[in-house]
């Protein structure tokens, strides 16, 4: 018997999918859990082998800080179970080592499938998952995606510049180099890349 705890601040979402997994015969849900201190508390004290796990708690990225600590001893194996179908989120994910990455639109039988095989020692990325993000660009540094942000919100070199406390030729300059780094030949194509990858709002969860 496989043993579950789930994971997300939707009680009626976590409720749900732990009433579909309980009637697999080999799975078994111990509990569910809302947020990231919770959901350590239970995987303490009940000792499940995998925790499917939403990566937005409360707002913020808790599924992604509940990954970080579980990696310090040797835990259950995680499942990220998401909405973000981002290369950004599932390039974090392989940073942290999960066990899997599933989006939310997962069928049952998908979701099923891949708690077994995460609890048997394997992963569940699909292929394309994989090739995405072994292709994703070089994520930003939170300085360029600072002045990614102001870009994206319209203001003018001059006016970036008076925020980042810098020069205008350093915020072209700067500029410049992710136009060479990203092939991409405006600022509009630089927003539209950052939004596509889930940079930007990768780094609004972390702030949250």
């Amino acid at each position: 018997m496989i043993k579950v705890l789930i994971v997300d601040d939707h009680p009626s979402t976590a409720h749900g999918l732990a009433a579909l997994l309980d009637r697999q015969a080999d799975l078994e849900v111990l509990g569910v859990a809302g947020a990231v201190e919770e959901a350590l508390r239970l995987v303490g004290e009940l000792r499940p082998d995998v925790v499917v796990c939403d990566i937005e708690l409360n707002g913020a990225p808790g599924g992604f800080e509940i990954a970080r600590r579980l990696q310090e001893g040797s835990g259950p194996a995680v499942l990220l179970f998401s909405s973000f179908d981002y290369p950004a989120f599932r390039q974090r994910a392989f940073d942290l080592l999960v066990a899997g990455y599933l989006l939310k639109t997962a069928s049952l039988d998908e979701i099923a499938s891949a708690i077994r095989s995460v609890a048997a020692g394997g992963t569940a990325f699909d292929a394309s998952a994989m090739h995405d993000a072994a292709l994703a660009p070089r994520h930003p540094s939170d300085r360029e995606l600072e002045l990614i942000r102001l870009v994206q919100d319209g203001l003018s070199n001059d006016e970036a510049a008076i925020r980042l406390g810098i020069g205008t030729r350093g915020v072209e300059s700067s500029l410049r180099r992710l136009f060479g780094r990203y092939g991409v030949f405006n600022r509009t194509a630089l927003v539209e890349l950052a939004e596509a990858q889930g940079w930007l709002a990768l780094a609004d969860k972390r702030s949250d």
